[in-house]
């Protein structure tokens, strides 16, 4: 059964999610309010908000955005207003990759027939995904765009994924891990690196046989760390850890859409499917490692540091920013690379004091937009 590749664009539109935790004021702990923030919530403002599997999280979307700035406006306004909301419930929000303490059996379910349906077939697996991304998508103009899209940023997962890395404490530990909400999710089936497409034939087949063997309803229930998303025109990257700060946010959203207009648009970037089994490894290092990991290529048979990848990526980037009007937010990147990441961040809080609670406190504070003024 084909997949109908829908709307699309050569302008490469973008619209970003973030899933956000909803904690107790007092105790940092994960809470079950959002039926009581989104009975709050201005009818205006309600749909650019979503359910999410548990009642302890919400989703922020943009609607499709002309560009990275417009984008970031969007954010930092919904931001603003849902983190208002959820403060007139005596409940804060804040952004990471996983809560640091907040058990997953203490969770309520959302519910929703999607929710429970995923909660029947998966359990234990389901039970335990109390973790949050960033999703960005992209619009391409057409399947093989698409496709091509989706090699490529696949090929750059690892390195996104280090880049984004924002989930070091799990069920009150210190994993070890730059990102342990990759490792929870990769339980799922469908779940980490994608299959390396040669074309959009191949991901309709892929699609047409889970269907047809009853593993899914339609393709939405793929939760690769790339996807594209058919129905919406776009391809989706889902590899980031939810984002602390917003300027984080901004600038991984507009290195992915910088990455996918070389893709289509630079005929010296690689064509075909990508290498998934080195993308494994390389992801492994960026989950356990960070930007402190080495990758390995093919083409140097060499192990390359990920910070002087990600300078080379930024800077080799740059031409294409300036088409999309995002230089600035892509230059953001940066800060990432020299001055850490979110994971490094709360490890510098945990350090000072011991205390997770300081670790969800910081979370809450960094979640709040800045001011006008003050660095976004």
């Amino acid at each position: 059964m084909p997949v109908e590749f829908e709307g699309g664009n050569s302008t490469y539109t973008l619209g970003v999610e973030e899933e956000l935790c909803i904690v107790d004021a007092e105790t940092g702990e994960l809470v079950p309010k959002i039926e009581e923030v989104m009975a709050r919530l201005p009818e205006d403002l309600c749909e650019y908000v979503s359910y999410e599997l548990f009642q302890s999280v919400l989703e922020i979307k943009t609607p499709p955005c002309e560009t990275v700035s417009e984008a970031a406006s969007v954010l930092r306004g919904i931001r603003s207003r849902v983190g208002s909301w959820t403060a007139a419930c005596d409940a804060s929000l804040a952004s990471a990759g996983t809560h640091p303490f907040s058990r997953y059996r203490d969770q309520l379910i959302t519910e929703q027939e999607r929710y429970k349906k995923v909660i029947d077939t998966l359990r234990w697996v389901a039970e335990r995904e109390v973790i949050f991304g960033q999703h960005v998508h992209v619009a391409v103009p057409g399947p093989a765009e698409c496709i091509q899209a989706h090699n490529r940023l696949a090929e750059q997962a690892p390195l996104l994924l280090a880049l984004s890395a924002n989930s070091p404490f799990w069920q009150g530990m210190d994993t070890g891990f730059e990102s342990s909400r990759v490792k929870v999710f990769e339980t799922f089936p469908r779940a980490g690196m994608p299959p390396a497409f040669p074309d959009y034939e191949a991901f309709e087949n892929y699609v047409d046989m889970m269907v047809h063997s009853g593993a899914m309803d339609d393709y939405t229930y793929c939760w690769w760390d790339v996807r594209p998303h058919s129905k919406f025109g776009t391809i989706e990257l889902r590899v980031f850890d939810s984002q602390t700060a917003l300027k984080d946010t901004v600038g991984l959203t507009a290195l992915t859409q910088c990455i996918v207009r070389r893709s289509i648009e630079d005929p010296s970037a690689p064509k075909g499917p990508y290498n998934r089994e080195l993308g494994l490894e390389n992801k492994w290092r960026a989950s356990r490692h960070g930007m402190n990991a080495d990758f390995y290529s093919v083409v140097e048979q060499a192990n390359t540091p990920a910070r002087d990848l990600a300078r080379s990526l930024v800077e080799n980037l740059r031409e294409h920013a300036q088409d999309l009007d995002c230089e600035d937010e892509l230059l953001s990147v940066f800060d990432i690379i020299e001055g850490g990441t979110g994971s490094q961040r709360q490890r510098e809080v945990y350090a000072e004091s011991g205390d997770l609670l300081d670790v969800v406190a910081y979370l809450i504070e960094n979640t709040r937009p800045a001011m006008a003024g003050e660095p976004s």
